[in-house]
């Protein structure tokens, strides 16, 4: 059984076990076509609802409302497609030993990843880029910061994880703990189609991969997404409310408190690593029982797996890759668009 529930695969043999390998990631590119298709199309038709001059609170609420059902919706339709249901993808049991430490240090690591995001947007910045679109905007009255509580922080804390740390973790992890944990990663960070926001959640689509399976539990991935998105929209929002000299001094020490306590954490997991019959534990999740020449044979999965990688896969990180570039090409083509249309106009 591995983290989440299922038994390995039993193929009878090599070719077998690589054609469900194949159909498990096949599985996984059609649900993230559903979630990043879906979230394309709700972009251009509702585009109207979510330009300046319209009420931030009602702009606030397509938003949120739209996010429900582009990413709850898929969840459940792949349930039902697969014929498997969804109880076995997501585990809420309590965690193992070094849960608790497993988060403090995944936090760290993720306060980290922002600091990755940050030069990434000085760099576009400089380019000419108009990065004000891709930022979450101030000013906002406290009925929309609570809004963007619900949205931001509870229904991406759970969704997304539910997606990525839940099916999308459980179906490739019994074909190898590290090809799963890179491979959601990687995802996470094409899903977002946002060259500001996808090296930062490449990062931190790998450290909660890996605190899941270190886990065995998604309240891990949960809370830390949740702690980081919360702290995010009350960060943007701080400067309306009090001086900005003193928002910026909050906002620090909280970060390097962040960044203190991960590492206590990290040094903790690294003196307290798993004993040796958790780690024989974690050897037999990773197993599949093969029949190889009439006799049953336990097969380590681990190996070569990047040289098996669905065409579908590959299809999505392209399709992803191409609407990370165009939104780019856009945002640094903008400013130039407003001023020939503005002196056309004159």
């Amino acid at each position: 059984m591995n983290n989440f529930g299922f038994k390995a695969p039993v193929p009878g043999g090599e070719l077998l076990r690589n054609r469900d390998f194949k159909k498990a990631q096949n599985r996984v590119a059609v649900l993230l076509f559903m979630v990043t298709g879906t979230v394309q199309y709700v972009s251009v038709v509702f585009i109207p609802f979510l330009l300046p001059g319209v009420d931030p609170f009602i702009s606030e609420l397509t938003q949120a409302l739209l996010y429900l059902a582009y990413m709850a919706l898929p969840v459940f339709l792949f349930g039902i497609v697969n014929g498997r249901g969804l109880k076995g993808y997501f585990s809420f049991r309590r965690g193992r030993k070094g849960t608790v430490a497993a988060g403090f240090a995944a936090m760290g690591v993720v306060y980290f990843a922002q600091l990755v995001a940050q030069f990434v947007a000085i760099a576009l910045d400089s380019a000419g880029a108009d990065i004000s679109q891709l930022q979450p905007s101030s000013g906002a009255d406290l009925k929309t910061i609570i809004l963007r509580v619900v949205y931001i922080a509870v229904f991406a804390g759970i969704f997304e994880e539910l997606v990525f740390r839940g099916i999308v973790l459980a179906e490739l992890l019994p074909y190898g703990k590290g090809f799963a944990i890179v491979c959601c990663g990687v995802l996470f960070g094409l899903m977002h189609c946002n060259p500001i926001q996808l090296p930062f959640a490449c990062i931190v689509g790998v450290v909660l991969a890996y605190s899941v399976v270190r886990c065995g539990t998604l309240w891990v991935s949960i809370l830390v997404h949740f702690a980081n998105n919360l702290l995010s929209v009350i960060f943007t929002s701080l400067g309306d409310y009090i001086p900005a000299r003193t928002a910026l001094l909050i906002e620090a020490a909280v970060t390097a408190v962040i960044f203190i306590a991960g590492v206590i954490a990290a040094v903790y997991l690294i003196r307290h690593k798993n004993d040796p019959d958790e780690r024989a534990e974690n050897e037999e999740k990773y197993t599949a029982k093969c029949v190889v020449a009439n006799e049953p044979e336990k097969v380590d999965l681990r190996g070569g797996v990047f040289k098996k990688i669905s065409p579908l896969l590959y299809i999505y990180a392209a399709f992803t890759v191409m609407v990370t570039l165009s939104t780019l090409a856009a945002l640094i083509a903008m400013p130039y668009l407003n001023d020939i249309l503005q002196q056309w106009q004159t």
